[in-house]
């Protein structure tokens, strides 16, 4: 079967269909590559699968959004979270102090490093941490 090449002379609804049925391709791909190198969109991925306890691909989407947008703090605070979440405390800490080197007065960032920091069983760090937390509103 041979497909009946495109004419101009064709049916005027055929022509439109045709035109809305490419139009519609080109929407998809555009959508398609601005999710896919969209720091936003990853981060929200995170967080909702961080939700669902799927702390694995939670990890993983914040790390894209870190490769997207390397300044992004919430994501390298929940990246660390994640891996906290994982017993991954090391990569974790790491983790919440690149968010912390980005914005100090993260208190959220606080927080969950002390929670990384007990996890390791440095206390008196940990504490520290909660302290600054506490300070900065988190609690």
């Amino acid at each position: 079967m041979e497909v009946a090449p495109l004419r101009l002379d064709m049916d005027p609804i055929l022509l439109a269909l045709f035109a809305l049925l490419l139009a519609a391709a080109v929407a998809a791909a555009l959508a398609k590559r601005f999710i896919l190198d969209n720091s936003d969109f990853w981060m929200a991925m995170g967080l909702i699968l961080a939700d669902r306890k799927r702390y694995d691909k939670a990890a993983r989407c914040c790390e894209r959004a870190v490769r997207i947008y390397p300044f992004y703090v919430h994501a390298w605070n929940n990246w660390g979270l994640s891996l906290y979440q994982l017993g991954r405390y090391e990569e974790a800490l790491e983790r919440l102090d690149e968010a912390l080197t980005l914005n100090p007065d993260l208190g959220e960032g606080w927080h969950n490093k002390g929670l990384v920091l007990e996890g390791l069983g440095r206390v008196e760090e940990a504490e520290e941490a909660f302290e600054r937390a506490d300070r900065l509103g988190v609690g």
